[in-house]
C-alpha cells in the first residue's frame, strides 16, 4: 500500500491495473485487500484505487469521531492527486455508504455508483448488531470472527469452511483493524436518507438475500429513492465480497461500461 498525507493524516491507498478509474471504499473492520478478489477477477481493464479508512492498513488512526464529510474529502484529494477528476466509485458496506455519499454530494466528480450491501440509515437493529460488535472485539478478535462467519456467510460457505474452521478463524482475526471501533461508531449513527434524491450518476445496487446484518430492504429502499438505479439481488450473505466476487466483478464491469 502507498500513502497521501492529506490534512495531517496519512491515508492508505492501492493503485492496480489500467483504464477508466474505479474509486473503492472497503468495509468495516477492513483494509483496502477486501476488494482484491472483485479486483482480479474483473475482466475489464480498470485502475483499482482503494482507499482505506482511518484505523485501518496505513491510514491514521482517528483522533475523533469519524465523520463521512471529512472522508469524502480526503478520498477526493487523493482521486486529485492520482490525476483523476472524474471516476467510478463503488463502496462496501459501510464503504458503500461513502461511495453514495459521495456521489450525492460530489455529482460532477462521479461517473457511475455501485453500492454493494449498503444502507442509507441505520435502524434499531443494526445499532443493536454494531454495538455488539463493539463489544465482541473489545473482548477479542478471534470472539467477533467466530460469531461473524456464522452470521456472515450463508449455511453453504460455512459448511465449506467447516474442515479448516480454526484456521480460517485465525487468519481472519489477524485482520480486524484498530480502527474498526471507530468505523462501528459511524456505522450506528449512519443517516443519508437526504442524498439518495441527489445523486444524478448511474447507480447499482447489490444487495444479499441472506443478509442478516443489512437487510435486503435496504437495498431495495436506495434502489426505490435513487432515479437512475438497477438493483441486483444475489444468494448470498453479508460477506458476499468473499463468497460471489466473480458475480460482483461482472456486474461492475458491465455498470462502469455503461
Amino acid at each position: 500500500m502507498a500513502v497521501f498525507e492529506h490534512h495531517g493524516r496519512n491515508i492508505g491507498y492501492n493503485v492496480n491495473g489500467t483504464g477508466p478509474a474505479i474509486l473503492a471504499f472497503h468495509g468495516t473492520t477492513q483494509t483496502g485487500n477486501a476488494w482484491d478478489q472483485v479486483r482480479d477477477a474483473c475482466a475489464e481493464e480498470r485502475t483499482w484505487i482503494v482507499f482505506e479508512f482511518p484505523g485501518s492498513g496505513e491510514s491514521s488512526m482517528p483522533t475523533s469521531p469519524l465523520d463521512l464529510d471529512e472522508i469524502i474529502i480526503d478520498a477526493l484529494a487523493l482521486m486529485t492527486h492520482l490525476g483523476h477528476s472524474t471516476f467510478h466509485v463503488v463502496g462496501y458496506s459501510l464503504g458503500a455508504v461513502c461511495a453514495l455519499h459521495m456521489a450525492a454530494q460530489h455529482p460532477s466528480s462521479v461517473l457511475s455508483v455501485t453500492s454493494l450491501c449498503g444502507w442509507s440509515q441505520s435502524d434499531a437493529r443494526m445499532r443493536g448488531t454494531f454495538d455488539l460488535w463493539r463489544r465482541l472485539i473489545s473482548i477479542g478478535p478471534d470472539l467477533f470472527i467466530r460469531y461473524a462467519l456464522v452470521d456472515g456467510y450463508t449455511p453453504e460457505t460455512i459448511a465449506v469452511i467447516e474442515p479448516m474452521w480454526e484456521g480460517a478463524v485465525a487468519m481472519a482475526a489477524a485482520t480486524v483493524q484498530p480502527g474498526s471501533d471507530a468505523h462501528l461508531e459511524l456505522d450506528i449513527r449512519i443517516d443519508i436518507e437526504s442524498d439518495l434524491p441527489l445523486i444524478s450518476s448511474p447507480c447499482l445496487v447489490i444487495g444479499g438475500q441472506q443478509d442478516r446484518w443489512v437487510d435486503i430492504s435496504k437495498s431495495r429502499h436506495i434502489a426505490s429513492q435513487v432515479r437512475e438505479s438497477t438493483l441486483v439481488e444475489l444468494p448470498a450473505g453479508h460477506l458476499v465480497i468473499g463468497e460471489m466476487p466473480a458475480d460482483i466483478a461482472s456486474l461492475i464491469g458491465a455498470h462502469t461500461t455503461r
